[in-house]
């Protein structure tokens, strides 16, 4: 029964990775850089964004904003700039309840415009939000079209977010994978474009201010240009969910990591399988149980390597460099 679950497993993450993949407009696993770990090479430009733990505490993994002038700039291509759906997951780390601070991104950044699709906070409930604005030079309820989530947005703990925009009347906001519903604003026209680029860490939202900048941590974003199955929002949140960790994590020490070839693995306990998965769900390696094992031939970017035993599963995060 263990093997015919591992073979079932095989097969269901190779379909999984073949649809993740599919319109992914790009994927930045902020690892130590904002360099798009897709295939479309849309690699971001960074301005003032530093790099710092992630939610596994695995140092230079994540970008830190300040919430003063730190961004990251989308190439300003017409690629990125879908027709809708768009659907955007990432993690993210919230470091302070200014609604002026939760300003996530916008796909389509210019001061005193309402385009593009961006992500932030209703100011009066501290919710989550997502819009998109109609290009039309200001900033009223009849400029854009939101939906606000019921769940309220909670500081200094990593969150998975899933954000879905379908249409006007469409979206969908998941937070660690719950749909917890919400209400619709505005009567906005159809989404419009700016003629620069989208911006992570930043948007503006008041003709009388200067723009909004983020302040916490983003892991892990990306993009596409279509709408998420829940079979895969699931996986991409569970994926990599420490919650879902059976054991302490004293138990299972991995060094160096990251790494470029040799993965060395400390242990209390016994171990019977070692399976290795890329951010797509992709089986990538799989072996008994060693204390030394060689990755030198898998690319660099992040894995999840899952250690199996007594009808147990435990997951780490790895760094191939």
């Amino acid at each position: 029964m263990k093997y015919i679950s591992i073979i079932f497993f095989f097969i269901i993450s190779n379909t999984f990775a073949q649809t993740l993949s599919d319109n992914l407009l790009l994927h930045y696993s902020f690892n130590g850089n904002a360099n798009d770990d897709s295939a479309n090479s849309h690699d971001g430009i960074n301005s003032g964004a530093t790099f710092g733990l992630d939610r596994f505490g695995n140092p230079n993994s994540a970008a830190y904003f300040d919430g003063i002038d730190d961004y990251i700039n989308l190439p300003n291509l017409l690629a990125l700039k879908p027709d809708l759906p768009v659907t955007f997951s990432f993690w993210i780390k919230y470091s302070s309840s200014d609604p002026s601070n939760r300003a996530v991104f916008n796909t389509s950044f210019e001061e005193d415009r309402s385009s593009g699709v961006s992500f932030n906070t209703q100011i009066s409930t501290g919710t989550y939000g997502v819009s998109f604005g109609d290009g039309t030079y200001n900033y009223t309820s009849a400029t854009r079209r939101s939906f606000n989530s019921t769940e309220t947005i909670e500081n200094d703990n990593w969150h998975h977010v899933v954000a879905i925009v379908n249409s006007a009347t469409n979206m969908q906001i998941f937070i660690d994978c719950k749909d917890f519903g919400g209400n619709y604003h505005g009567t906005g026209g159809n989404l419009e474009y700016s003629n620069t680029s989208g911006s992570i860490g930043r948007r503006d939202r008041d003709l009388s201010i200067p723009a909004e900048y983020f302040q916490g941590a983003i892991d892990d974003f990306m993009y596409w240009d279509r709408e998420l199955t829940l079979y895969e929002i699931n996986s991409l949140c569970n994926q990599l969910d420490t919650s879902e960790f059976s054991l302490n994590e004293n138990h299972i020490i991995l060094y160096p990591n990251p790494t470029s070839e040799i993965l060395n693995i400390k242990t209390t306990i016994e171990l019977d399988y070692i399976s290795i998965y890329n951010l797509f769900g992709q089986l990538v390696f799989f072996d008994s149980f060693k204390n030394k094992i060689n990755i030198g031939n898998l690319l660099a970017g992040i894995y999840l390597i899952e250690f199996s035993f007594e009808n147990k599963v435990e997951r780490k995060k790895i760094i191939v460099k």
